[in-house]
C-alpha cells in the first residue's frame, strides 16, 4: 500500500499535542519514475517534480511565515538494510521546526495547500514521522499497542531491498549516516546480556557498548537522537520509540563493524535484538 497524503485526522492529532514544543519531521521518500501526468509537466521525473516544484515552493512560504524551518538532514538513501517489502526509499529529509504551531501554520497556509499537488504527484510512497527531542511522558509510548504484522529484527535472509547487495560496490571511503528506527520491547529477552531489563534499558546498554567499542575503530557516533510521537503518514502499526542517526567515518568501517564476528555480532548485536520488537536500518549519505 502507498502512503502519500497527510490526512485531516493526522493534522488534528498534531493540534492535540503541545503547540509550543519543538519538533522534527522524518520524511522518507520514494519518487515516482515520472510525475503525475495530470500535473502537465511532460517528461518531468518524480524527483525533479518534488525538488523543482514542491521543494522550491516551500522555502518562500516558510520564510514569509517566519516558521523557523531548518534542515537537519538532506540525504540520499542508498539502501534499506532492515525494512519491509516495498520500503526502498530514495531520499531522507529531516527538517526541524521551533514549534508545532509553526509547522501547522505552514501546512495549513493556502499557498502551501496549492503546492501539495506537486508533492503528491511526485511520490510513489512516503513516511512522515513526528519527533521530539526529549523522551515524552509515558516513554516508551508503544508498549501496549498491537505488534506489527511484519516486525523487522535482524535475522538471516532479511534483506528485502536488493540495493543492499551492492553495498560493497559503493565508495568504501564515503562517510555514511545510518538512520535507525526502533520500537522497544516491554522487557528484554533473557540470555543475551541484558537480562531483567526493560527494552529501553537494554537498548541503552547496546548503544553504550557500541560507543565504547567502536568510536575509534569504526569512527561511529550518534549525531542525532529523537523520540517519535506519531507516524503521520504511513501504516498504523509502524510505531517507533527512538530515532537515531549513527554516523560512520566511512562505509568500509561501518561494514567492518557490522561483520565483526569476534565482538559486534557476539557482544553487542544480541543485546539490540533482545531489546526491541521492530526496527528499520536505512543507509544514507549526504545528498545533493
Amino acid at each position: 500500500m502507498e502512503y502519500v497524503e497527510l490526512t485531516e485526522e493526522a493534522i488534528e492529532s498534531i493540534r492535540g499535542r503541545d503547540l509550543d514544543e519543538p519538533i522534527a519531521m522524518i520524511n522518507l521518500l520514494k519518487f515516482r519514475d515520472a510525475a503525475d501526468p495530470t500535473l502537465g509537466l511532460g517528461a518531468t521525473s518524480g524527483r525533479d517534480c518534488y525538488f523543482g516544484y514542491y521543494g522550491a515552493g516551500v522555502s518562500p512560504i516558510a520564510n514569509r511565515l517566519a516558521t523557523g524551518l531548518s534542515p537537519l538532514y538532506l540525504n540520499e538513501v542508498n539502501s534499506c538494510f532492515f525494512a519491509t517489502v516495498g520500503e526502498d526509499w530514495d531520499y531522507l529529509l529531516i527538517p526541524q521546526y521551533p514549534s508545532r504551531r509553526s509547522f501547522i501554520e505552514m501546512i495549513t497556509d493556502s499557498q502551501y495547500q496549492e503546492l501539495l499537488k506537486y508533492r503528491s504527484g511526485s511520490l510513489a510512497n512516503s513516511r512522515l514521522i513526528e519527533c521530539v527531542s526529549e523522551p515524552p511522558t509515558g516513554y516508551p509510548l508503544n508498549l501496549s499497542a498491537p505488534l506489527p504484522t511484519d516486525p523487522v529484527v535482524e535475522r538471516p535472509g532479511l534483506f528485502r531491498d536488493q540495493r543492499v547487495n551492492d553495498v560493497n560496490n559503493r565508495d568504501p571511503e564515503q562517510p555514511t549516516d545510518m538512520l535507525n528506527l526502533v520500537r522497544m520491547a516491554a522487557r528484554t529477552t533473557a540470555g543475551y546480556g541484558v537480562d531483567d531489563m526493560t527494552g529501553a534499558e537494554g537498548y541503552e546498554s547496546y548503544k553504550n557498548g557500541v560507543a565504547r567499542s567502536y568510536a575509534e575503530r569504526a569512527g561511529v557516533e550518534i549525531t542525532w537522537q529523537a523520540f517519535p510521537v506519531a507516524t503521520l503518514i504511513g501504516p498504523t502499526d509502524e510505531r517507533w520509540d527512538e530515532a537515531l542517526m549513527y554516523h560512520y567515518s566511512s562505509r568500509s568501517k561501518m561494514l567492518s563493524m557490522f561483520t565483526d564476528a569476534d565482538d559486534y555480532r557476539v557482544n553487542h548485536l544480541p543485546k539490540r535484538n533482545a531489546s526491541i520488537v521492530d526496527s528499520r536500518l536505512i543507509e544514507t549519505t549526504i545528498g545533493s
